[in-house]
């Protein structure tokens, strides 16, 4: 809540409206409640990593903006496709189903590097090696390691025209021309966002999970260091506030179902 709340601080000082700096805070609230009631039905199981696959491939549909593919489109909202739905497809990925999984990961990879979207695909491979190696072992973990390095080189030589928006790639630039301890509070509140899967780490059956969700959330939140890339939480985007919280909650369901 801490990073949500503190870009919201800065979004407003900054003078956004409210129609935009309320946007992280309510999807935080609702997300939260919706979440927690769909994992304790046990709805977060098995299906999603499939779903995901055809969230990113939605994401397709239409022009894009300056031929780059990440959002699918609700109306006026956009959302960007791998931030809503990747936690999701790592926490909740099926041990029942290991092979689909694999197949539906390599396809997610392959989809992010055509958008191009070369920090959500890094993060989704760091997150897909640790679970190819606590699936299938060493030889797994290396399979995914040359699979994932050829498609991030892929992406790499795509062009990516956009550029930054301060509220969203650049929170951080914004916080720190306002006060350097509120950029330092916005990152201890993302560094706490970004770890808290390993809470779980003493669940031997969720173990990895949590750790490759970990990784993934690591990885997005330091993204903007090497770019042009969103900061999730934080910054203006209710895409990422979603997808940690269904992240997390796919977790909890595997904790208690």
């Amino acid at each position: 809540m801490l990073a949500v709340s503190s870009g919201a601080f800065v979004m407003q000082a900054g003078g956004l409206p409210p129609g935009l700096w309320l946007r992280n805070p309510i999807a935080w609230l609702v997300a939260g409640v919706l979440a927690l009631f769909i994992a304790q039905r046990g709805w977060l199981s098995g299906w999603t990593a499939p779903a995901a696959l055809v969230v990113i491939a939605l994401s397709f549909i239409g022009a894009g903006q300056e031929g780059v593919h990440r959002w699918v489109e609700l109306g006026p909202v956009q959302l960007n496709a791998a931030g809503l739905v990747l936690p999701l497809a790592i926490a909740a990925s099926d041990r029942k189903r290991n092979w689909l999984t694999a197949a539906c990961f390599i396809l997610i990879g392959a989809l992010l590097a055509w958008q191009p979207d070369i920090s959500q695909l890094t993060a989704f491979a760091l997150a897909a090696i640790i679970l190819a190696a606590a699936r299938f072992g060493l030889r797994g973990a290396l399979v995914a390691l040359v699979l994932f390095a050829a498609l991030v080189g892929a992406c790499l030589v795509r062009p990516d025209p956009l550029l930054p928006v301060e509220h969203v790639e650049g929170i951080f630039t914004m916080a720190a021309r306002q006060s350097p301890m509120l950029a330092i509070a916005m990152a201890a509140g993302l560094a706490i966002a970004a770890l808290s899967p390993l809470l779980l780490w003493n669940v031997r059956a969720l173990r990895w999970k949590a750790a490759a969700l970990a990784v993934y959330f690591t990885a997005t939140s330091l993204a903007w260091l090497m770019g042009a890339y969103p900061v999730p939480l934080a910054g203006y985007g209710i895409s990422f506030v979603l997808g940690w919280w269904f992240g997390a909650a796919a977790l909890t369901e595997k904790r208690h179902g």
